[in-house]
């Protein structure tokens, strides 16, 4: 069992550190996808059903915790953030609580918060936070866990713990279908443990790792689906998760250049982090043969196969998936690191070179920290948008797009963005069609003829179309173009797109 009670001093002071590096980022601005994540939560506010009424091809997990947060804190930037920090300190506690025994000196197991959660704010922008991969990391682990500790015990107590494995297992898919191969593997590992190592019945121990599994994962998997098939929606959820990403990822070439960009982001970001987690790998794998450290390789693994299975979009932000194994393996490293580290003769020298391993995030978060003051801790909207203004200089300019069209002599009604969701956000208006304006890149044949249809019926008084989208629409379905030269005159164009107004 593990309890609130075990937390010592050092936990609590580690926690408070990890509440100061999140309360530097609430202001953060949105980036387009969680503008688009958010503008789905709220049309989910106002009634409207996911697939349904506001189409993307994400699983519904992401916009239903933009949705809680918006609810519980506002659908603006510092009420998504405040949730996703409370998400984070409550990911922080369980990681304190689970993994004492798993470090020799509890100094540095107090730590492990700051090399998972606290180096994930630390590393991300704008772009990364609040992401699908920064947010699964959390039932992934408790799914990694519960199926570690399914090894210690025999009848009830390993069936509930398999089962509640399996559980936020379902969580994680809920989240993002491909991430399966990553549970798998999970337990595959631990079968495999049973079976050669334990010299247990490989048949026998098939059935009783699956069975409950099986049921764990299928609990939320069928909530979802019975909401889905309330609102007669099930068709398109089909078509949306079955069918259309293997079409997607297929219409799509391996993508060097993003590949590169995303693993340079990637070794620049978490290189400490690397080289205390080979560490790791090397001495309690080595030496000690220690099962969790296997599952946490395994981990890492398949969190780099999942990436590699996304070829068309190798975006920064997908290896978020390595934060909390490569965390946990870093602290480990650390762990066996300390002692020799006590033993030089001076202890400046110990704290020297912590502090160069460290130097680059340090830099990082240092430099956050001094934009928040220097804009007065962005308490006044001013000063918040002169912040956010300094991680996204986009910012202004979206913000432009929007007050355009929020003037009081302004046509009423929703609009159609092809480009960036928040022009959405500033302009306080929502989606006209079902049909995304975002990523037009990943839309389907098929789609195309759908979003003019749309179009056509909903008769957004506005459409803005930006340049890349206008180039995705001229590649793909010219005859969008002509259908808004039919319907709709040119209003304004400017640097960042053309603004058009229904005839």
């Amino acid at each position: 069992m593990i309890s609130i009670s075990k937390l010592n001093r050092i936990d609590i002071l580690v926690l408070i550190v990890i509440v100061i590096i999140g309360l530097v980022h609430l202001p953060f601005p949105f980036d387009g996808d969680q503008a688009f994540f958010r503008l789905g939560a709220l049309e989910m506010q106002q009634g409207k059903v996911l697939y349904r009424d506001f189409w993307d091809v994400k699983q519904p997990g992401i916009f239903c915790f933009y949705f809680l947060a918006g609810s519980l804190f506002g659908f603006n930037e510092i009420g998504i953030h405040v949730f996703e920090l409370i998400y984070m300190v409550v990911f922080s506690i369980i990681l304190l609580l689970t993994l004492k025994s798993y470090f020799q000196h509890q100094i540095i197991a107090s730590l492990v918060p700051l090399l998972t959660v606290g180096v994930y704010y630390i590393v991300s922008g704008a772009w990364h936070l609040t992401q699908v991969e920064a947010l699964v990391g959390f039932p992934i682990f408790l799914c990694l866990w519960l199926t570690y500790q399914s090894l210690k015990y025999e009848g009830n107590q390993r069936f509930y713990l398999l089962l509640f494995s399996g559980f936020f297992g379902g969580i994680v898919l809920i989240f993002k279908l491909i991430l399966l191969f990553i549970l798998l593997s999970f337990w595959l590992t631990i079968l495999i443990y049973s079976v050669f190592i334990k010299r247990q019945n490989a048949f026998k121990e098939f059935i009783e790792i699956s069975l409950p599994i099986f049921i764990g994962v299928l609990f939320p998997l069928l909530v979802v689906v019975a909401y889905f098939a309330w609102f007669h929606s099930l068709g398109i959820l089909y078509e949306t998760f079955i069918l259309y990403p293997p079409r997607i990822v297929a219409n799509f070439a391996f993508d060097r250049t993003s590949f590169i960009s995303g693993i340079r982001w990637f070794l620049g970001a978490f290189y400490p982090l690397i080289l205390l987690a080979i560490v790791a790998v090397n001495f309690s794998l080595g030496k000690s043969k220690n099962i969790l450290t296997l599952l946490l390789v395994v981990w890492c693994a398949f969190d780099f196969g999942v990436i590699l299975l996304q070829s068309g979009a190798f975006w920064e932000y997908h290896y978020l998936l390595f934060f909390v194994p490569l965390g946990i393996l870093a602290t480990k490293g650390l762990d066996i690191l300390w002692q020799p580290l006590k033993e030089l003769r001076s202890p400046i020298i110990t704290i020297a070179l912590l502090f160069l391993l460290f130097l680059p995030l340090s830099y990082t978060l240092t430099r956050k920290s001094v934009i928040l003051a220097r804009n007065n801790f962005a308490l006044a909207e001013d000063t918040r948008f002169k912040y956010q203004t300094s991680f996204r200089a986009k910012y202004p300019l979206l913000r432009s797009e929007a007050d355009f069209i929020s003037q009081p002599e302004s046509l009423p009604g929703n609009i159609y963005v092809a480009g960036d969701a928040s022009i959405y956000y500033f302009s306080g208006r929502t989606q006209a069609t079902s049909l995304r304006g975002w990523a037009l890149d990943y839309f389907l044949p098929e789609q195309w003829p759908k979003l003019i249809e749309q179009l056509d019926l909903s008769k957004p008084p506005y459409i803005f179309i930006d340049y890349i989208q206008e180039h995705t629409i001229k590649k793909n379905f010219p005859k969008m173009l002509e259908f808004i030269d039919q319907r709709y005159r040119m209003l304004r164009q400017n640097s960042n797109g053309i603004w058009y107004i229904i005839k």
